[in-house]
């Protein structure tokens, strides 16, 4: 009898003690695998924001708030900006305050409106124009793949994962809810598609776009809805994506900050910040993992060596029956190798109907999967650890092997 099939005896005569390894391996792969899956999704947690110039100018909230609101759809509704100051700064005006001071600013490169209005389905229409797609620099511009861009009200171009899930072409119409305050409205908004944009992996893939012009009528013509949050009626944004030139921060925050109702932040100082906050916790994040893993691999390897110290008995027999240590070590290296191998199995389909739960309840806390998928193949160092292990624990055993006196255990028959 090869040493194989030995081992595929010893697993079935002994269901109960075999059941019980598996569950505890699979169950230790499937917990170390999947809390390793999220660690790096965590890791990856703000990589897909999209790029939206050196500066951005939003309505006063704190640096992080405006980062997450513009670059990454975050957040609850944005307070309002004044598209006059908008205007003042495209045109690179004279800006006249109410104290009589006035500035004229001259370090902006590019500037891009940038205003939510309404929703479809999980996905964020913004009111914006051309300059969102034409940027000042190449690795930021964005690229159709089908279509055009708006050109009249009633227009709506889709970025790639929008019109992916939701199966969306050129000239199909979508309708999206308005969305002027905390929660959308059941009111809806009937818009043509007429351009899709090529994926760029971003956030900038999750939303839909049309024109300022668009979104200023929907707001006037909801001036009470909007009135709590704007002295300016519908003539209002929420962001301002601005491009400067050499050393052109300083002068401009000095500019919004200290004259106006916005708030100019720098985009990399902001994104090293939130790399600063989220760190620590990415960190601890590895040390469970790590642990668990750990502890797992123990607590498996201590049951199967008190399960190979029973069968002391069953490898004397066998010697006695004319059986060879070699043949005996390779039963029970493979018998531990079946054991590892169907638990990792097991585990891994435990990880792999696990993980969409977690992702849906932890929701924003994790990047979405369309722009950051996590393949159960990512779980891979688990198994190559618990076959290792599996393997080792076997060691045991085999010293027992080769030190067995067989006369002495016989006599416990």
């Amino acid at each position: 009898m090869s040493s194989f099939r030995l081992a595929w005896l010893s697993l079935w005569r002994r269901q109960f003690p075999t059941a019980l390894s598996l569950f505890a391996i699979a169950l230790a792969v499937g917990c170390s695998g999947l809390l390793l899956r999220l660690y790096q999704l965590s890791e990856t947690r703000f990589s897909t924001m999209g790029a939206g110039g050196d500066a951005i100018v939003g309505a006063k909230a704190g640096g992080l708030d405006i980062l997450l609101g513009s670059l990454n759809a975050e957040g609850r509704y944005p307070d309002f900006l004044p598209y006059k100051l908008f205007e003042s700064l495209r045109q690179q005006q004279e800006v006249h305050f109410e104290d009589g001071a006035a500035a004229t600013p001259s370090t902006i490169q590019s500037i891009i409106p940038f205003v939510y209005f309404g929703q479809f389905r999980h996905f964020r229409l913004v009111g914006t124009d051309e300059s969102f797609i034409k940027r000042p620099r190449a690795d930021d511009l964005l690229l159709f793949s089908e279509g055009r861009w708006v050109q009249q009200n009633g227009e709506v171009v889709l970025g790639a994962t929008v019109a992916q899930e939701a199966g969306l072409k050129v000239g199909d119409h979508v309708a999206a809810q308005l969305w002027l305050s905390n929660q959308p409205s059941t009111e809806t908004i009937d818009l043509k598609v007429v351009g899709l944009l090529a994926a760029t992996h971003t956030m900038w893939d999750r939303q839909l776009y049309s024109s300022v012009e668009q979104a200023q009528v929907i707001f006037q013509n909801h001036e009470s809805t909007i009135r709590p949050r704007s002295i300016w009626g519908g003539q209002v944004l929420h962001y301002f994506l601005v491009y400067l030139q050499p050393k052109g921060f300083g002068p401009l925050e000095a500019l919004v900050n200290r004259r106006t109702v916005g708030q100019i932040i720098d985009v990399e100082t902001e994104k090293a910040r939130l790399n600063e906050l989220t760190s620590v916790g990415k960190d601890v994040g590895f040390f469970v993992t790590m642990l668990v893993i750990i502890l797992g691999s123990l607590a498996v390897s201590a049951m199967l060596v008190t399960r190979f110290e029973g069968l002391v008995v069953q490898m004397a027999v066998l010697r006695a029956l004319g059986y060879t240590r070699k043949e005996i070590s390779l039963w029970l290296v493979w018998e531990g190798f079946l054991l590892g191998l169907v638990g990792c199995v097991i585990g891994a389909v435990l990880d792999a109907i696990s993980l969409p739960f977690l992702r849906q309840m932890l929701g924003a806390s994790l990047p979405s999967t369309d722009l950051v998928p996590s393949s159960i193949w990512n779980s891979y160092p688990i198994w190559i650890v618990t076959l290792a292990s599996m393997i080792l624990v076997v060691l045991i055993p085999l010293i027992r092997v080769y030190r067995q006196d067989i006369h002495q255990s016989l006599r416990g028959l």
